[in-house]
């Protein structure tokens, strides 16, 4: 199988060289390795560039944009011009494991019905404490399965595997709010082909400048917690037009889970629009629909007590 990786940089100087070395180590090379840089003011193309120069990599690639798109479109378009049978999209301060392609690969070729497959992970941090993701290193493969809190991606992109058959259908579906890893996890899920191989294939840097850290701050005021259940909303109405469309087979299953979350987004809208404590009781009866369970109670202190 051909296989390609795509990597975003910005601004990332400080971390890209490890994860540079860590692409050119891979047992099982990548046939090329697409790299797009979103404007970086800072030292990244250069050390990019001089590390491809002194290796020989004829098979790597460094586009500069000639305006900041922004970490989703960049992912999203850099992803559609690559070529390979698999795709593997990579972040600029990770650290991959040397058999994250061979092993992957291999699953990929052995189980056509995977159409997104994902790996563990050891996520690490600046005081040197690393922990292990949600699940297991049980070196399984395993089905993941539908549930009412589906809009939690549980492995963030850097661990993805991506079928191209699954690229190709996602250009009918992306929205430039939509971030790549969330639409292949939701598009693969719902059809029934999304599989985690339970080892951890990387290490996935959590530090304070990265975007993914950012927009987790962000949520945490009461205007971006309205954007985001915007942005599900729309999710919900894409996923309707994909089951109709792309989606064969018995599909009430997923109709269902997504009449819930409909329900479960309205009325978070009106408890954060109105600030009625009894329609903020109503939210219970849809714990299941929450990400993460703490997100209920955290809806009570931006409302009452942030209340910004």
């Amino acid at each position: 199988m051909k296989l390609s990786i795509v990597m975003s940089t910005y601004n990332g100087q400080k971390y890209i060289l490890e994860q540079l070395e860590s692409l050119r180590l891979q047992k099982r090379q990548a046939d090329e390795v697409l790299i797009f840089d979103d404007g970086s003011t800072d030292e990244t193309v250069q050390i990019i560039t001089t590390y491809i120069e002194e290796y020989g990599l004829n098979t790597w690639n460094l586009t500069i944009n000639p305006q900041n798109k922004g970490w989703r479109r960049n992912f999203m378009e850099g992803m559609w011009q690559s070529t390979g049978d698999l795709v593997f999209t990579c972040d600029q301060d990770d650290i991959w494991r040397e058999d994250k392609l061979e092993i992957m690969e291999k699953i990929m070729s052995n189980h056509s019905e995977i159409s997104l497959l994902v790996s563990n992970y050891e996520e690490f941090f600046e005081n040197g404490k690393s922990r292990i993701g949600y699940r297991k290193n049980t070196k399984h493969l395993e089905k993941v399965e539908l549930k009412n809190n589906y809009l939690l991606v549980q492995n963030p992109g850097c661990t993805h595997c991506i079928r191209r058959s699954l690229l190709d259908i996602s250009k009918r579906y992306w929205q430039p709010h939509f971030a790549h890893d969330a639409l292949l996890w939701r598009l693969a899920i719902f059809a029934d082909s999304l599989y985690v191989y339970t080892d951890s294939l990387i290490k996935w840097r959590n530090h304070k400048t990265s975007a993914f850290a950012k927009e987790s701050k962000d949520l945490k005021t009461v205007k971006e917690k309205k954007k985001w259940i915007e942005s599900a909303q729309s999710f919900n109405d894409t996923l309707k037009a994909y089951l109709a469309k792309d989606v064969s087979g018995n599909k009430e299953n997923q109709l269902s889970v997504l009449r819930r979350n409909d329900n479960w987004l309205n009325i978070r809208r009106k408890f954060y629009c109105t600030k009625n404590p009894f329609i903020g009781l109503r939210l219970v009866t849809y714990w299941d629909c929450f990400p993460r369970y703490r997100q209920y109670l955290g809806e009570w202190y931006l409302i009452y007590i942030k209340r910004r």
